[in-house]
């Protein structure tokens, strides 16, 4: 019965996707959806993490060890920070970069996706972050959790109208900055901030269009600072009307009017003030 109700759902967000996409990305899309998860393996002492060994057996055992033993961690940080709480268990599933691409419609190197209702980790790409000195892969694991409690408790077509900019900023806040600006810094995010190269903070988010990183021709690390900054610069301005924005949001009220109900200003009208703030951090130190 479980395998069929969650055939189901995918099914149903298959036809709501559909009916939203074109081109490339539905085909990519609707071909992720339907490949069956029946092969994956339930961890040991998570059943609700599962897991394709691959090539790589115990690689891929270790890694979703950890996982398993750190989704709770997760979930309790992720609702604390957004006063709200699953209205289920987390669906997670681990795999690597090759098996990765076949269930989201992403590329080999991102490290994770929310895809729907279900997390899904790339096993290869989250260790190569971890080489590189990134935040450890249980922090990524928050950040994708940030992302899907909004969408079980928003719904998605409520999470779909949340700008890309706000969901990634908030999801890097929750989860200490992972996601891809640990490789850009705030002094460099202030540079392209201040040459006026940055996302637009007045965007209305949408099921049609989204804009992202590509829209406003930024790197994703780039674009993932900028978004973090700004978020942070918000809470930091009002924390208690932030709180009460970040609720109504996960409630599923519109995303602009949440901020203007709880800051009594539009969010746009923090901007000019934000982009004050960072101008120190372009100032080079003195060198002997």
């Amino acid at each position: 019965m479980k395998s069929l109700t969650s055939g189901m759902a995918r099914a149903a967000t298959l036809l709501l996707i559909l009916t939203l996409l074109s081109g490339c990305t539905l085909i990519k899309t609707g071909v992720a959806l339907m490949h069956s998860r029946d092969a994956f393996v339930a961890s040991k002492t998570n059943p609700d993490v599962r897991y394709l060994a691959g090539t790589s057996p115990e690689i891929a055992e270790q890694v979703t060890n950890r996982v398993a033993a750190a989704v709770k961690e997760g979930r309790g940080t992720v609702e604390k920070a957004h006063g709200a709480k699953f209205t289920h268990a987390p669906q997670i599933y681990i795999c690597h970069a090759d098996c990765f691409t076949r269930y989201v419609p992403v590329t080999v190197n991102e490290p994770a996706a929310q895809f729907g209702d279900s997390i899904f980790l790339n096993i290869d790409a989250l260790l190569k972050r971890e080489a590189r000195g990134a935040l450890p892969l249980e922090y990524i694991l928050t950040h994708e959790l940030t992302h899907l409690l909004l969408y079980q408790v928003a719904g998605p077509i409520a999470y779909a109208r949340v700008p890309a900019w706000f969901r990634e900023g908030i999801a890097q806040q929750v989860a200490q900055g992972a996601g891809a600006s640990e490789f850009v810094t705030k002094p460099e995010a202030a540079r392209m901030l201040l040459d006026g190269k940055h996302f637009d903070p007045a965007e209305v988010g949408s099921m049609l269009v989204n804009r992202t990183a590509s829209s406003y021709k930024l790197t994703t690390p780039m674009f993932y600072r900028q978004a973090l900054m700004f978020v942070d610069f918000l809470k930091a301005s009002n924390p208690v009307a932030f709180d009460k924005a970040l609720h109504d949001i996960v409630s599923g009220k519109d995303f602009h009017d949440s901020f203007k109900s709880a800051y009594g200003a539009s969010i746009v009208s923090y901007w000019p003030a934000f982009i004050a703030s960072i101008t120190s951090l372009t100032v080079q130190p003195n060198t002997p």
